[in-house]
């Protein structure tokens, strides 16, 4: 057949399927009217662990920030001028109380005390011929051989050398002192520091040049503050217990939470409260035999606040923080996810203690926090359980401040 009879053919063959096409689509949307809207699939449940919280009686103890002191520290200067001659330690070093630390120059020291012991005896030898002198005019005069003016003036003489003799003792006295100031010894035991200044060098020039400090090693203080309630819980607990001789002892943990092996105890509290801070300034000391603590050293200080009985403990996972505000996520009656704030009272051993917001049947939260929001449908799936708290296990409040003292 030719293109020219084709052409006919296939116009009016696609004539032909257009109405059988749009007879199709009609049927076909007229069977989708009719079919009811397919329902929205409910979002599943969301798989967590949860556990009610664990009720024990436990120790709370506060952890505040402190920082370590010597109990000594003494500055060493030199007491006069002169030239450094020399420095006998090695910067670092523990030295003893009385040992040579630095020496001064001092032949011109040495020179001052000679003259001075010089000047002394000839003070000497002149008062002891006054006195010779006063004797014999006192028994011319007693005789009338001398008139009363002469022996007044041998008086005088005798007085005024015996002034002198005095003034010369005290000037023996003084370059014997600055003789001894050229000899700088160690006023304490303890760590010395680096050397300020070199041998050599002119010191005690118009002040008091500092030449090295020590500071003592054994023991160490830890100085640090605590909040005003810490302070009111700690002093109703200990006063309730009727306990007002007992001993406090803190625990000392190092910048790398070790422990430190030494126990120490509460030293002194501060008069006031810091108006500023809310916080009582507080100082605690520790044994330091090993020379392991230095001073400037930051620790964080433990210590005994309360017997807390009934304590309501949940695991440090649980716990939200959105800007500060503490929560717990609590399984609902209707599997629902429900936010409740909480106060936390302390933490130990990655569990923290529950002052205010839970109850001991609330089903909290512990796996799968971050899969969930508040309202969100969950199936709970228990936590294994956790072990009640010893009594020697204990809680330690969250807020750092610093440690009690004996009130």
């Amino acid at each position: 057949m030719g293109p020219m009879l084709l052409r006919p053919v296939l116009k009016y063959g696609v004539l032909a399927l257009f109405p059988i096409v749009l007879s199709l689509a009609g049927c076909s949307g007229q069977d989708a009217e009719k079919k009811p809207a397919a329902k929205a699939a409910e979002p599943a449940a969301v798989m967590v662990q949860a556990r009610v919280p664990v009720v024990s009686d436990v120790p709370v103890y506060g952890e505040y920030v402190g920082r370590l002191a010597a109990k000594e520290n003494v500055e060493i200067r030199a007491r006069l001028e002169g030239y450094l001659k020399e420095r006998n330690f090695t910067e670092g070093s523990i030295v003893k109380k009385g040992d040579l630390l630095f020496v001064i120059e001092p032949r011109q020291y040495q020179e001052n005390l000679q003259k001075a012991k010089a000047e002394l005896e000839r003070q000497n030898a002149l008062f002891a011929k006054a006195k010779v002198d006063l004797t014999r005019f006192e028994q011319l005069y007693k005789q009338q051989a001398v008139s009363r003016d002469e022996y007044d003036t041998r008086l005088t003489n005798q007085r005024e050398l015996a002034a002198n003799v005095d003034h010369a003792k005290a000037a023996v006295d003084a370059a014997e002192r600055d003789l001894g100031y050229t000899r700088i010894i160690a006023p304490i035991t303890g760590r010395i520091g680096k050397t300020y200044v070199n041998v050599g060098n002119l010191v005690g020039k118009g002040d008091n040049t500092l030449l090295a400090e020590i500071s003592s090693t054994d023991p160490m203080y830890a100085d640090f503050s605590i909040s005003e309630r810490d302070y009111l819980e700690f002093s109703k607990a200990r006063h309730a217990n009727g306990d007002k001789d007992r001993e406090f002892p803190l625990t000392l943990l190092l910048a790398d939470d070790s422990v430190y092996p030494y126990q120490g105890e509460a030293d002194m509290a501060d008069r006031a409260l810091d108006a500023k801070t809310g916080t009582l300034a507080v100082r605690g000391i520790f044994p330091n035999p090993q020379g392991m603590l230095k001073p400037g050293q930051f620790a964080k200080v433990r210590a005994l606040l309360e017997h807390r009985k009934g304590a309501m403990l949940v695991p440090q996972r649980a716990i939200v923080d959105v800007q500060g505000a503490k929560s717990v996520y609590v399984v609902a009656a209707d599997g629902k996810i429900e936010a409740r704030t909480v106060t936390l009272g302390g933490s130990k051993d990655g569990s923290f203690v529950i002052d205010s917001g839970l109850t001991p049947t609330d089903m909290v939260v512990v796996e799968g926090i971050s899969k969930i929001r508040p309202g969100a449908l969950v199936k709970v799936v228990s936590a294994p359980d956790a072990p009640a708290a010893p009594a020697a296990q204990a809680a330690t409040p969250t807020t750092p401040a610093a440690a009690p003292a004996k009130p």
